[in-house]
């Protein structure tokens, strides 16, 4: 299977552009969104265990990597890759000056294993027909109306 994408025209970023110019760039689109429940289904029948049982080793999957990232652990997922926090902080002139208030918000790092590594080297493209990328007409907001 291939990645979908759409060409799309924007300004020309190098820096010998002449003002004003653009260029076209591939933007890859997702068709579809993988839901919880669809994902434990596809799992189950891939093995012996039921959907419930699918369910419930993934939310305490979640439930450890909540804790163990709070803890400063780092998640090693084998082919799937590593999990970590992270935090830079602002700068004090001396030691005595720093407290914890000086941290900027934390992030938690992911960092793709093998088997990741192998379907990004490995993607392949199709190019999107131009009536799959116009958006719904109707106009107005995306927002349902309240009358």
């Amino acid at each position: 299977m291939a990645l979908s994408f759409h060409l799309v025209k924007r300004p020309d970023m190098r820096k010998d552009a002449a003002a004003g110019s653009k260029l076209f760039y591939a933007q890859v689109r997702s068709l579809k969104k993988l839901d919880f429940n669809k994902l434990c289904d596809l799992i189950a029948v891939r093995s012996t265990a039921f959907i419930g049982d699918v369910m419930l080793v993934i939310e305490g999957l979640l439930s450890v990597m909540e804790e163990r990232l709070e803890e400063g652990d780092v998640i090693q997922m084998g082919r799937l890759g590593n999990f970590r926090m992270v935090a830079g902080s602002k700068g004090t002139e001396n030691e005595k000056d720093f407290n914890v208030s000086l941290f900027n918000k934390a992030r938690i790092v992911f960092s793709p294993g093998t088997m990741l590594n192998e379907i990004r080297k490995n993607a392949k493209y199709e190019k999107m027909d131009t009536e799959t990328v116009t958006p719904p007409t109707g106009g107005g907001s995306d927002r349902p109306e309240i009358e």
